[in-house]
């Protein structure tokens, strides 16, 4: 006999937002993995977002993905390996890197930009003009607060 669990999960905006966001990223990764960008659909995409175009303190990329460091420096490492990412060292702080993006970096960002626009395309067309507008506006009141 399989014993049964109890779901006491509620239904609540923190799920509708998950999915949304699960929903965006799947999508997003996908139109990055058939612009010849395999790694996007791994784990160490993740820092793409925290890396500035000027490149970004190394410790600062930790905090704000609030991971530990010796996580993100994996994750780091991993891009800098396949070309993606460089660091080099903070002309302010002996002890820090900068992370900047290669040349293949650079041009997976202006891919991004396509993806990103490909995907919002998609769900604006689901949603109508006037709802995704809509659901844009709530997104940026309820992004205003964290």
């Amino acid at each position: 006999m399989v014993k049964q669990v109890d779901d006491f999960r509620i239904d609540h905006v923190g799920w509708r937002l998950w999915d949304a966001a699960a929903m965006w990223k799947k999508k997003f990764a996908a139109e990055m993995v058939a612009m010849g960008h395999e790694w996007y659909a791994e784990a160490r995409s993740s820092v793409m977002p925290y890396v500035g175009l000027k490149g970004t303190r190394q410790s600062d990329i930790v905090v704000r993905m609030g991971l530990s460091k010796q996580a993100v420096q994996q994750l780091i490492l991993d891009l800098e390996e396949s070309g993606i990412l460089r660091r080099e060292p903070d002309p302010n702080d002996g002890r820090s890197k900068i992370v900047h993006f290669t040349k293949k970096g650079l041009a997976a960002q202006r891919d991004s930009q396509k993806a990103k626009r490909k995907v919002e395309a998609e769900i604006r067309k689901r949603l109508g003009d006037e709802e995704f507008e809509r659901l844009v506006s709530i997104l940026k009141k309820i992004g205003s607060e964290a």
